[in-house]
């Protein structure tokens, strides 16, 4: 090989290294635009109010009664954590064994960092041992939300698969396992590879309902985007 054709491939080596190097520093510099804010409040003071705002509610449980397809209804019969009104979902929700009701916020932009409080409290006063329905309540996340989101097994998350908030998953009747007075809980987003449009969603999940299960409310969600 002629020093001409050793040089000819040296220099494709040293742009082709160039051209790497290039485009390496160009993916390294590649930087994702800022996440709007998307800090939201809602008071549930109205159903068909909270609905215009891009809520869902839905009943999935297995034997589902005639009047009762959302599951849930905004009512003032106690006095709410904040506003005029609150969701409520009782056994009432289900004919059946199992209660699986939804309520769906809005879609959203979700990311590492974020935060959901919201307040809840159980209908059980926990006086009478005989009159004891143990609840339970998850706030759960899905970064896929379609129109498929939901399942109708009464027993699946469908696309729901993070799961926030757990109260009372053991089904204890007391109020060490789910209040009966408003109580604050709170959860922070974590695990994300980058921002994702999503959905956080409240399930009112309840088994062998001639045990368990009479009655939860809900108050005062509030989402607040990291750094805002």
């Amino acid at each position: 090989m002629t020093k001409t054709a050793l040089y000819r491939y040296a220099l494709l080596g040293v742009l082709a290294t160039g051209l790497m190097t290039s485009c390496q520093d160009k993916d390294e510099n590649i930087t994702e635009e800022p996440v709007a804010d998307q800090t939201f409040s809602e008071e549930f003071d109205n159903l068909a109010a909270a609905e215009g705002r891009g809520w869902i509610f839905a009943n999935k449980s297995d034997e589902i009664p005639v009047g009762i397809e959302k599951g849930w209804i905004t009512t003032s019969a106690v006095p709410p954590q904040s506003g005029s009104g609150f969701l409520l979902s009782t056994y009432e929700a289900s004919e059946g064994d199992v209660i699986n009701a939804w309520a769906v916020s809005p879609e959203i932009t979700v990311q590492n960092g974020d935060k959901v409080s919201f307040y809840t409290f159980s209908i059980n006063d926990y006086v009478d041992p005989l009159d004891i329905y143990p609840d339970r309540l998850q706030l759960r996340l899905t970064t896929k939300p379609g129109d498929d989101m939901l399942s109708d097994d009464p027993t699946s998350a469908g696309a729901f698969t993070i799961n926030l908030v757990d109260v009372n998953p053991l089904l204890i009747g007391s109020e060490a396992g789910y209040p009966s007075r408003w109580t604050k809980f709170e959860a922070t987003i974590s695990g994300l590879n980058k921002p994702v449009k999503g959905r956080v969603a409240f399930r009112y999940f309840v088994s062998d309902l001639a045990a368990n299960g009479y009655g939860i409310g809900i108050d005062k969600l509030e989402y607040t985007s990291v750094n805002h």
